[in-house]
């Protein structure tokens, strides 16, 4: 019901308690008129009487808790406006006490259930829908507003301080030791082989550049080309042999060398100091800052475009993540249990930190509104209710006037 509507009644029931008033009034002076017409009339007399009186005080009682009565500044009158501090900080603690009580909102959790309601209304395609809508729309903005490269920092000294407490050296032998028991050695070798031909071959100007500086300046320009033609030739002939000779030598020196890699590598101080010091200029290096850099750049870009797309994967993995989650709630009472209790200990801990503060921004709020404002919100509020009063005092009254009378007739 709007206020509107409010103030409609409350003019109803006002008119209503007043023509009780005026109908009281009319019948005592028309009984007081004509009291010896019958021997009834002295008993309606005294009904009305006292129905005026009840009638008066009661419109005085409540006209008095919003404003003067006649507009006379009578004590203890205007109520509502002269104690509007007292009434929000009183409505403040209130809402605290009753509302925001770690034991009421325990309570009320256990006593609905909201957990099995979740779960029936995740339950719901067109909720799981919504819920994804709300879950994309929420990463796409925060994904807009954050700073990248205050992320991408975050990102690189969260990566340093983790690969920091990891010793470089034992790991690289647990690696090497993943290898050695798979029998990848072979595969390795030839992978190794084969990227050494790829890169010589790939860079010829660079290392016949890099030979004929190395020879005298006497020596023709060709020898460099020779030179680099056997080099090329003899890896690829080397990685033809790998491939046709299962057992060439090379591989059981390789598999040595890795066997004593892997010793050196978790047992030998010397090598492990070496692996910390390598590790640390890997991290100085600025390449994995970049690193960080492009991978979150990569990944915003990624969720940005599955967030404003309705059939993205993400919207869609986020819709089968909430069905099984409403599953996982309707079918096994544990995890129920554990969510309520978790939900139970969260929303308790809220209250109990932001109760308080809660209930003095209400206060606050009211202590705010404009006190005629204030009081014509509670009169409409309660003030139909209050008619009644007026109803009610005028015909308690009128009875009470005509008991007074019928037992003072005793005693006359």
């Amino acid at each position: 019901m709007d206020d509107q509507q409010r103030q409609i009644e409350l003019r109803r029931m006002q008119m209503v308690a007043t023509g009780l008033l005026v109908l009281a009034g009319v019948v005592f002076v028309l009984a007081s008129m004509w009291r010896d017409a019958a021997p009834w009339v002295p008993f309606v007399r005294a009904f009305a009487e006292a129905a005026m009186v009840g009638a008066f005080a009661d419109w005085f009682a409540v006209t008095a808790l919003f404003r003067h009565p006649l507009g006379l500044p009578i004590p203890h009158t205007a109520i509502v406006p002269a104690r509007k501090a007292s009434i929000a900080a009183g409505f403040g603690r209130f809402i605290e006490t009753n509302f925001l009580s770690p034991d009421q909102v325990t309570a009320w959790i256990q006593r609905h259930d909201p957990v099995r309601r979740l779960a029936h209304w995740l339950r719901d395609p067109e909720q799981g829908e919504q819920v994804a809508d709300i879950a994309t729309d929420a990463i796409g903005g925060l994904l807009r507003v954050v700073d990248d490269e205050e992320v991408s920092q975050a990102l690189a000294r969260g990566l340093n301080q983790r690969i920091a407490t990891i010793p470089a050296a034992p790991l690289a032998g647990r690696m090497l030791g993943i290898l050695v028991a798979g029998g990848r050695q072979r595969d390795a070798l030839m992978q190794l082989v084969s990227l050494l031909a790829e890169v010589i071959a790939s860079n010829e100007k660079e290392i016949r550049r890099r030979i004929a500086g190395e020879l005298p300046a006497w020596v023709p320009r060709i020898v460099d080309q020779r030179i680099y033609e056997r080099l090329l030739e003899g890896i690829q002939r080397l990685l033809r042999e790998l491939r046709e000779d299962p057992d060439h030598p090379l591989y059981q020196q390789f598999t040595a060398l890795i066997d004593r890699w892997i010793v050196d590598l978790q047992f030998d101080p010397q090598v492990q100091q070496q692996g910390e010091v390598l590790k640390q200029e890997i991290l100085s290096h600025p390449v994995v800052r970049e690193l960080a850099q492009a991978s979150w750049r990569d990944l915003k870009l990624t969720l940005l475009g599955q967030s404003v797309s309705p059939s993205s994967t993400l919207r869609h993995s986020i819709m089968t993540a909430v069905g099984r989650f409403a599953d996982l709630l309707e079918r096994d009472p544990e995890w129920r249990a554990k969510v309520e209790h978790w939900v139970t200990a969260a929303v308790a801990a809220l209250v109990r930190r932001y109760g308080h503060a809660i209930g003095e921004f209400v206060t606050q709020t009211v202590n705010g509104w404009d006190t005629a404002e204030v009081t014509r919100k509670i009169e409409l509020q309660f003030g139909r209710d209050l008619q009644f009063i007026r109803i009610n005092g005028t015909i308690v009254g009128g009875l009470v006037g005509l008991i007074i009378y019928s037992v003072s007739l005793f005693f006359t």
